[in-house]
């Protein structure tokens, strides 16, 4: 008996391999998956992967886009509470995406270096200035270049924070947002009048 195809809008039919592509790149490497099962785990013939993607790669890069920028949407509740009580609940938050994300979210994001490749690197940089300006405004803060340009690094941080909670366990929950409350309180403060 063959499987009858479900017709989908073409957003919901591409989302449908980017999610299919996101389970398989968080068991396996980039080179370990090939475009026929790409296809097969999203249940579309091949040539739809080229059709929503051109190859593989750009498939790749939208399961990692996906996968490591954060929601453009503004965190709730922070409303007169202080710097400090901000930064904890902002990087409570963050620590709270990175479970939801699990262990694709922190491969993903600590792929920069695949194949040397300049694309992935500019993913990555898009990511970690968006949740630059995000954390910007959860603390309260302008949107001001030269504070971005302080938090940026803290990406870095918090993706290895992540790594040593999530895959090696060698930080706890709360270790971890202890760690990356007090640095990024520690970048911005400085620049602060």
């Amino acid at each position: 008996m063959t499987a009858t195809r479900q017709r989908l809008a073409p957003a919901q039919r591409r989302q449908q391999i980017i999610d299919a592509a996101r389970v398989l790149y968080s068991d396996r490497p980039y080179d370990d998956v090939s475009t026929s099962e790409l296809a097969e785990a999203a249940g579309v013939a091949r040539g739809l992967i080229n059709h929503y993607f051109g190859d593989k790669r750009e498939l790749f890069l939208a399961v990692m886009r996906e996968s490591i920028l954060m929601p453009e949407r503004p965190l709730t509740g922070l409303e007169g509470r202080s710097l400090e009580d901000r930064a904890r609940l902002t990087m409570d938050w963050i620590l709270d995406a990175a479970t939801t994300y699990g262990q694709a979210w922190v491969a993903a994001s600590g792929a920069a270096n695949l194949h040397g490749s300049s694309d992935i690197q500019a993913i990555v940089d898009e990511a970690d200035d968006r949740a630059a300006r995000l954390v910007l405004d959860a603390l309260g803060l302008p949107d001001d270049p030269r504070l971005r340009a302080r938090l940026r690094p803290t990406a870095a941080l918090t993706k290895s924070v992540c790594r040593e909670w999530l895959q090696r366990g060698t930080f706890t929950r709360d270790e971890a947002l202890d760690l990356l409350t007090a640095s990024v309180l520690l970048f911005v403060q400085k620049e602060l009048p």
